[in-house]
């Protein structure tokens, strides 16, 4: 068993394992009758910047008898001591082992992290498959966007959250503590009856890859759980200042929930709708206690498309005026110009100057058809008011590979870099396109490797002279795990294993992505990744069993309607 304090001079960065950073909770552990670890399975300066860690955190703490706890992946030192001493992963707040609870929990928002989850349970001495725990052993739960498309990691985790945790959270916990006691089969049946609940050992999938109940009075597709009340719903005032910096280190506030924006490829349009506000006054009270609390002296506004509040010129006044006598900054993590006014965009920014992003996501032809209808000439103009008003960079966000691309939308593309750099400097952020479950595009083929690789030599190549702008391409290996395990089922689980057991983990993170042990892996397990990653019309089956956006009749209405558009265009 290791002495953290015996170590601490011999790790490279202790300080994100001590606990003890300024509002962090101290929960009475020992005494607890339910015990619930939570983390993020990343770094603690990635998992320190989820705000779904925090409001959880907060709200398991303030139920009775209830005591909520946090852990991360370790840095590779330390990771190392542990395993050379024997020591299970462990909370940062009283130092107990995972194993030792009740619920260990994932938030988990990425694919490429999934590895990371097997190295955590294993880490923690837990048995990483869910037929292979015993009956007092913890119950594993996984919530976060990766809720939405399950499968490829269900035979690790016992319990999902779909959807929006903060009030499944407490109907879990309260369902939990009548059944404490039980065996482990009868705990899990009675959480499947919960709504938003999703237990996989309770389901298998068919011959057709749907997934089905292997047990009556259980639900045959589970819905996703909303707040309905989000003006009221829970915010962690008392926010946890880390003792090192952080991803993301400011203090964040959710000002609304969904994303008005129809795009067409985008889960955040279909998953987490509806829209939600909080009202201006909320905000501020809000912002007014945290800042008390902390001390911090920049406030980001969070949401999908946060520009789209429409209440947000009162939010942004109303937040300066109380802040004016500080130097305290209002930014947004990426400000959306073409659904915001400019001139409010230059009167935050003479609080603190932060980045302009246009997000045309391709050619104006394909742009109108798939959700964004702004113009070329709209964002000349207003790429034109950032520089007169002395921004000196602007960043725009495109897509490759989307249903409907020609090589006139990369020439459309181009055009426009080539214009908007005429006027001021521009980055420009190139992703490829990933067809995500519940959207309408969720069954279209992911883009060819050859097709996509000439557009981008053809991209870097045209602008390679041009010293106003700068290309950065998003890892194509990277983006076809990412469709792989979104768009999988459940025999993905060896290909997973394989790939943590070969060395994989931190995927996440382009300096440890091997797309190599991937390839390996999907050889080994005998599977194509033309299985997952084409256009077979049966592969949407595998996530029809949670409920999460429109029906899949309105999804394939809505993309047939694309295509007839393109057709006449």
């Amino acid at each position: 068993m290791v002495n953290l304090e015996d170590i601490l001079c011999s790790i490279q960065k202790p300080v994100v394992y001590l606990n003890n950073e300024i509002n962090s909770l101290h929960p009475d552990t020992e005494n607890a009758l339910i015990k619930i670890a939570i983390g993020y399975p990343d770094i603690y300066e990635v998992g320190m910047s989820n705000l779904g860690i925090r409001i959880l955190y907060d709200i398991i703490n303030n139920i009775k008898d209830v005591a909520c706890e946090r852990f991360f992946v370790p840095q590779n030192d330390f990771e190392q001591i542990l395993r050379n001493t024997d020591t299970f992963l462990f909370t940062l707040e009283s130092k107990k082992p995972l194993k030792d609870f009740d619920f260990v929990g994932f938030s988990i928002s990425s694919e490429l992290n999934y590895t990371n989850v097997l190295n955590l349970l294993a880490l923690a001495g837990i048995p990483i498959y869910s037929s292979d725990r015993k009956e007092k052993e913890p119950i594993i739960i996984a919530g976060g966007s990766c809720s939405f498309h399950p499968e490829s990691l269900s035979e690790f985790i016992d319990v999902w959250i779909v959807g929006e945790a903060e009030e499944v959270i407490i109907e879990l916990i309260e369902t939990y503590k009548g059944l404490k006691g039980l065996s482990r089969e009868k705990i899990l049946k009675g959480l499947a009856r919960i709504k938003g609940i999703y237990v996989p050992p309770l389901y298998h999938a068919v011959e057709d890859e749907s997934v089905k109940p292997k047990i009556h009075g259980i639900p045959s597709q589970i819905e996703r759980r909303v707040v309905e009340d989000f003006e009221n719903a829970p915010f962690p005032v008392r926010w946890i200042v880390p003792l090192c910096e952080i991803v993301h280190d400011r203090l964040s506030i959710e000002i609304m929930r969904g994303c008005p924006q129809g795009c067409l490829f985008c889960q955040g349009g279909f998953c987490w709708k509806p829209v939600r506000k909080r009202s201006p006054e909320k905000i501020i009270e809000i912002a007014l206690e945290a800042y008390k609390n902390t001390g911090y002296e920049e406030i980001s506004l969070l949401s999908f498309s946060a520009a789209d509040h429409p209440e947000m010129e009162k939010i942004v006044r109303g937040l300066t005026d109380k802040f004016k006598d500080t130097n305290v900054a209002i930014s947004f993590p990426s400000l959306r110009i073409d659904s915001f006014s400019f001139h409010l965009a230059n009167e935050i920014s003479q609080v603190r100057r932060t980045g302009l992003t246009f997000a045309p996501e391709t050619g104006e032809s394909l742009r109108k058809h798939i959700g964004k209808p702004i113009s070329d000439d709209k964002l000349l103009t207003l790429a034109s008011a950032a520089k007169k008003s002395g921004w000196r960079q602007i960043k725009l966000y495109f897509i490759l590979g989307l249903p409907g691309e020609t090589d006139e939308t990369i020439e459309e593309i181009e055009k426009l870099i080539r214009k908007i750099s005429n006027i001021i400097s521009v980055k420009c952020a190139f992703n490829v396109f990933v067809p995500k479950p519940h959207t309408p595009f969720q069954c279209e083929k992911f883009p060819d490797c050859e097709k996509y690789s000439q557009m981008k030599q053809k991209l870097i190549k045209d602008f390679s002279k041009n010293h106003y702008v700068s290309l950065k391409f998003h890892s194509y290996e990277m983006s076809t795990i990412e469709c792989l395990l979104s768009r999988g089922n459940r025999k993905l689980a060896g290909v997973i294993e394989y790939v943590w057991k070969s060395g994989g983990k931190m995927e996440n993170w382009s300096e440890y992505f091997n797309f190599s042990r991937w390839q390996d892996a999907m050889e080994k397990n005998l599977i194509n990744f033309d299985d997952y990653l084409g256009d077979k019309p049966f592969v949407c089956n595998r996530w029809k069993h949670i409920k999460a956006s429109l029906p899949f009749e309105r999804l394939y209405f809505l993309r047939q309607k694309f295509y007839d558009a393109i057709k006449h265009s």
